[in-house]
């Protein structure tokens, strides 16, 4: 419970206890006063028609502000009329809850939600009209369908077949025709990929979405991607600086996933060349002392359907 829903509860509580001082309060003055007056209903003594009526008022004060509460408020006409019907809709949701946490718990995600699950990919060029993007992406669409089921449906996915919903030409027309789409389109080509909707399991649905993304530069080439800076000596390792810059968790993939790239794609680093090579980088860092920087550049201009990201890797003195 957070501090707020408790002050709410006190708060409740306070006002309740105050109204119910009110109710009789009035009551209590109404049946003073007709015991005053030494009024009397169906021959009854004075003395109990005061409580009788004195009761009463508290009754049909109480009534009419219950009332009003559940015209005024829809969350009080659900606590009168609805509560038993959430709590047992609340209870069957835990139901539910456990026995996917069971299932769940017992088996490994076999495709984990965002990822690529196809090697297809739709292209859009730039300022494609309307009935241009339609064709492309159906056409992207089904040739994904039939990739993902032959690729899933076996082993080791094990998973349930792709069936299309029934309203597939609207959902895939909106898709194309969406305001996001076009500000993209506009700007640079797109690219359509087919990717996990949520995390699979062995012999689940196959559920996948389409994610379109800006085909822009990513890199031009010579640009500088990612450095480090090694200090030289006996210990010195090129091969381990190396895989600290170009690795798939290294500086050179964080670097285009910063850049929004693709993960998939920023993670496969194609190093074309090292300027020296490997073998005089290892003998330049234990021979001499100081400091060197060693530095990824792109090889060419980097897009997102470049589909990897090619570098140079080169090492220098740092003078001084």
């Amino acid at each position: 419970m957070t501090l707020g829903g408790m002050l709410r509860g006190i708060a409740l509580i306070l006002f309740i206890a105050a109204l119910a001082g009110v109710i009789a309060y009035i009551g209590d003055r109404v049946g003073h006063q007709v015991g005053r007056k030494r009024l009397t209903i169906f021959n009854i003594r004075p003395r109990y028609t005061s409580t009788i009526i004195a009761v009463g008022t508290g009754m049909v004060i109480a009534l009419v502000i219950t009332l009003i509460a559940i015209f005024a408020s829809a969350q009080v006409q659900t606590a009168f009329f609805r509560l038993n019907e959430i709590n047992t809709e609340i209870a069957r949701a835990q139901a539910r809850a456990s026995a996917l946490e069971q299932k769940y718990g017992q088996s490994p995600v076999v495709v984990n939600v965002n990822s690529l699950m196809s090697p297809i990919y739709g292209h859009i060029p730039k300022d494609a009209p309307s009935a241009l993007r339609r064709q492309i992406v159906r056409d992207f669409y089904a040739q994904s369908v039939a990739s993902i089921n032959q690729q899933y449906t076996g082993p080791p996915y094990e998973l349930k077949r792709f069936t299309p919903p029934p309203d597939l030409d609207a959902i895939l027309t909106q898709y194309a025709d969406d305001p996001k789409m076009q500000a993209y389109v506009s700007a640079s080509d797109v690219l359509l990929l087919a990717t996990a909707s949520q995390n699979l399991y062995p012999r689940d649905q196959i559920h996948f979405g389409i994610t379109s993304i800006p085909d822009r530069v990513m890199a031009p080439a010579g640009q500088a991607i990612a450095s480090l800076v090694i200090p030289a000596g006996r210990n010195a390792d090129a091969q381990l600086a190396i895989g600290e810059l170009c690795s798939p968790s290294g500086w050179v993939p964080r670097v285009m996933m910063g850049r929004l790239m693709v993960p998939e794609f920023a993670a496969n680093v194609d190093v074309q060349r090292m300027l020296p090579d490997e073998r005089e980088m290892q003998r330049m860092l234990r021979s001499t002392t100081g400091r060197y920087i060693m530095t990824a550049f792109a090889a060419q201009d980097i897009y997102q359907h470049t589909f990897k990201v090619p570098v140079v890797v080169t090492l220098q003195k740092v003078p001084g």
